[in-house]
């Protein structure tokens, strides 16, 4: 008869392979556990209120109430194509340069010269900027401003490897127009969630915020409410990111013409990890003339993102003369 032994001593044999190896243990565990021997409750409360304090702010919600961008962070933009997104995050750089931070613009979508005369029409908040205005954009922005020249389909690991030399000297917000640019099929999901696992860590290594432009799914119906589930691709996309966020035209937006100079326009955040703000939506206006979105229907004039004089109404009245004399 078989004792219990014996019959243990098989059932192990069964489930344990000749040629399995030992787990590599890691040994040194002050590198795996963090370590509280040195820290206070005062110390740890310090560093982690200095942390929260440190945090930027979209030109939609200027005082930071209910969307903050952390450093070491990942924000994914989505939106239908004419939504808004890329005018918006165009606005977003300028809010970002005007504030003192630096900003890297992969617009793989569009020519660099192109992006820097829209960046530049945003700032002026005018659709059609004069050379007085591009050049004050360049004076005011060109070192803290960075655009990367080839447009179209680019390899995910060189962009993010430019994204880590930038880092190193100083540029604090990376924005990536779009995934769909990048060299990952859109139908390899498991890629698709490396690529976002990736850029996160980039993130938080290098201390920055990087802001991915995505297109979100399908609509069951036009009225569908969206969540970070709807971000196309793979589904842990959404849950990768730190914030997830989409541009919506206004729910009575079907009221106004498609030549309107000012359309109902919202930004829902269906998702904040490090901010305990509320998950909503900030409704406004979108004003094709100023190249801007604002909480206002009717504002006073555009959000100025260049030194007031570029705004001097002498050299823009002396523009206009010379250009009708033509």
């Amino acid at each position: 008869m078989t004792n219990i032994v014996d019959l243990n001593e098989r059932r192990l044999h069964m489930l344990v392979t000749k040629d399995l190896t030992p787990p590599n243990f890691e040994t040194d565990l002050s590198k795996l556990l963090y370590q509280f021997e040195q820290l206070s409750g005062a110390t740890i409360l310090e560093d982690y209120n200095r942390q929260q304090a440190k945090f930027a702010t979209a030109p939609f919600d200027v005082e930071g109430h209910m969307l903050r961008f952390y450093r070491g962070g990942l924000t994914i933009w989505s939106g239908f194509p004419g939504a808004g997104k890329t005018t918006l995050l165009r606005q977003f750089i300028c809010h970002m340069l005007n504030r003192g931070s630096s900003v890297f613009l992969a617009s793989l979508e569009e020519e660099p010269q192109i992006s820097l005369i829209r960046l530049a029409s945003t700032a002026a908040g005018t659709p059609e900027p004069n050379s007085h205005q591009v050049q004050w954009f360049l004076d005011a922005y060109a070192e803290r401003l960075r655009l990367w020249s080839v447009p179209g389909l680019a390899e995910h690991r060189r962009l993010l490897g430019t994204v880590r030399t930038l880092a190193a000297i100083g540029v604090r917000h990376m924005v990536i127009d779009s995934l769909s640019c990048l060299d990952i099929r859109n139908d390899d999901f498991e890629a698709q969630r490396q690529l976002a696992n990736l850029a996160a860590a980039v993130a938080r290594i290098c201390k920055i915020h990087i802001h991915l432009v995505a297109h979100p799914r399908k609509l069951v119906k036009a009225d569908q409410e969206l969540d970070l589930n709807d971000v196309a691709g793979a589904r842990e996309i959404g849950a990768i990111a730190d914030n997830v966020i989409f541009v919506r035209r206004g729910a009575d937006n079907a009221a106004f013409s498609p030549n309107s100079q000012c359309t109902p326009m919202r930004v829902s955040i269906r998702k904040q990890r490090h901010f305990q703000g509320a998950l909503g939506d900030i409704t406004g206006w979108y004003h094709r003339n100023l190249c801007q979105f604002s909480i206002d229907q009717f504002p006073n004039g555009p959000a100025r993102y260049l030194p007031d004089d570029a705004f001097d109404p002498t050299f823009l009245t002396a523009q206009l003369e010379h250009a009708r004399s033509q």
